[in-house]
């Protein structure tokens, strides 16, 4: 069971930091997956006019991930 909770660590670590990074900044965040291409994508939209980020993926953590890290959120190493 340990070794359970230590893999399901990252995907929350990653949930954790993109709702509170939209919450700081009163970003939108759209996470959608397509299952006709079995990806995932993530957009960010901030309310101050600056274009979308939209990233995917083959996971949610990874789209998320992606996400975070073109809009320039240090991500820790997991």
């Amino acid at each position: 069971m340990h070794r359970a909770l230590r893999t399901e660590r990252p995907r929350i670590l990653s949930l954790d930091l993109l709702e509170s990074f939209a919450r700081e900044r009163d970003i939108d965040v759209r996470l959608e997956r397509r299952s006709e291409l079995d990806r995932w994508s993530c957009t960010l939209v901030a309310g101050d006019g600056s274009g979308p980020v939209v990233t995917s993926g083959t996971s949610a953590r990874a789209a998320i991930r992606r996400a975070l890290e073109a809009a320039g959120v240090e991500i820790p190493d997991a």
